[in-house]
């Protein structure tokens, strides 16, 4: 059987499209849902307000459905369908008219159930039932002063506020996994400070950038860099490869501001990986040199029950005090720019992001340098690097117990011992050493 089809393009109308949440039965109700023309006329008016939908207009003890404007193309069609009555072998013909276009459709996708009604129990009601009655509850007018006057009003307590948000939150935490941790990739530990740079994740596969973008050296020339202070940093990536960003503040002399626009066009920035938080100078591999072992990352930090709070404390807390009062024991500690770990002295901070190379150990130098070159065409370890498994932990246990011979001795020069107690196996009271 053969259907003809016939399509009207005479309207050129523009619509707007709401998707109403519900079985529309009685149009003027739907309407009144809606706040009324005038609300609705606003929200079309305006982009960016939403439009609200109440399933109970005259209840304000509601939470208002948000209806979302989305942007999209539609066309409104009627399709009328003409079959012959007498003749049934007659071919169907379909007739289409094109009523109108819209662009966009208000859509209400957010929580609605947050609905209260104010129903009361009368004191002296003879059957327990619930009363419903808005005139005890809100004044009708400004001159209502009958309101004022009532004595037996009821106990109602509403929330201020019905919800913060009413949109889903659909995320999915991650519960705390028991595991060894020798699987998992590291990842980015702060958020990148410097402005325009390369930022690499780091990969076995892809290579790594070989030269800076143009618009690089275009803000060095907007930022005043000269030529003495770019030089300076330029001389330290040819002697060491990979830096941290302290390293260079500390050996190039050059100001924080001025480095923000000098490192992005000498290095690359690894965001993940065993030289993660690191720079590293651009067209250098350390992938293929088995020497970049020394410049990895080691991330060192101090327990809060090891007795150091009172000796080290947080960074940003250090550098609103460094023009105040100068800390207790700042003997023990080192400066908070000081970019190594010497051996007779207290980190910087709790958090220390170092290089292996910035340890000023010779035990754990000489731990390094015994590491066995690898065979011909071996690779670094995605999480590891050049160096063993279990290798950072063997240099923190290092590291922990040289703080703690550091306190010990501390302690026993400046405090003298009381008399031990028996009872508690020689515990001293007066300072801190037989518990380190």
């Amino acid at each position: 059987m053969m259907t003809t089809t016939q399509v009207n393009f005479s309207s050129n109308k523009e619509l707007e499209v709401i998707e109403y949440p519900a079985k529309v039965v009685n149009v003027e109700k739907m309407v009144e849902t809606l706040g009324g023309l005038t609300s609705i006329s606003h929200a079309l008016g305006n982009e960016q307000k939403r439009l609200e939908l109440r399933f109970h207009p005259k209840n304000p003890y509601n939470k208002s459905a948000g209806g979302d404007c989305v942007q999209g193309a539609g066309l409104l069609i009627s399709v009328k369908v003409r079959r012959s009555k007498r003749n049934l072998l007659q071919p169907t013909e379909y007739r289409v008219c094109i009523l109108g276009h819209c662009k966009r459709a208000f859509s209400f996708n957010s929580l609605c159930d947050f609905q209260y009604l104010p129903l009361y129990k009368q004191p002296n009601a003879t059957v327990s039932a619930l009363t419903f009655n808005l005139s005890k509850l809100i004044p009708q007018s400004v001159t209502d002063t009958s309101y004022f006057s009532q004595t037996d009003l009821p106990m109602i307590s509403l929330p201020h506020i019905f919800a913060r948000v009413d949109t889903i939150n659909s995320t999915i935490f991650r519960g705390d996994q028991q595991d060894d941790g020798q699987h998992e990739i590291l990842g980015v530990i702060q958020k990148t400070s410097y402005d325009s740079r390369d930022i690499v994740p780091f990969s076995m596969t892809d290579s790594f950038p070989e030269r800076p973008d143009l618009q690089i050296v275009k803000r060095m020339r907007i930022k005043y860099v000269s030529d003495e202070q770019l030089q300076k940093v330029k001389s330290l990536f040819e002697e060491c490869p990979i830096w941290t960003r302290i390293a260079l503040l500390h050996e190039s002399g050059v100001s924080h501001e001025k480095l923000k626009c000098i490192v992005p066009s000498l290095s690359y920035y690894f965001s993940t990986g065993p030289w993660r938080t690191l720079y590293v100078r651009y067209g250098y591999d350390p992938r293929k040199d088995f020497k970049s072992r020394y410049y990895q990352t080691f991330d060192y930090r101090l327990r809060f029950r090891s007795g150091m709070s009172e000796f080290v404390a947080n960074r940003k807390d250090q550098l609103k005090k460094l023009n105040e009062t100068p800390y207790e024991f700042n003997e023990l500690v080192q400066d908070i720019n000081h970019p190594y770990f010497e051996e007779n002295k207290l980190p910087r901070s709790r958090q220390c992001i170092l290089r292996y190379c910035d340890i000023h150990m010779p035990k754990i130098q000489e731990m390094i340098e015994k590491i066995p070159s690898p065979r011909t065409g071996a690779i670094c370890n995605e999480k590891t690097g050049w160096l063993p498994a279990g290798f950072d932990m063997q240099v923190r246990q290092i590291m922990s117990n040289s703080i703690k011979e550091l306190l010990r001795n501390h302690y026993r020069k400046g405090h003298i011992h009381a008399e031990f107690d028996a009872v508690d196996n020689a515990v001293c009271y007066q300072c801190r050493c037989c518990y380190i």
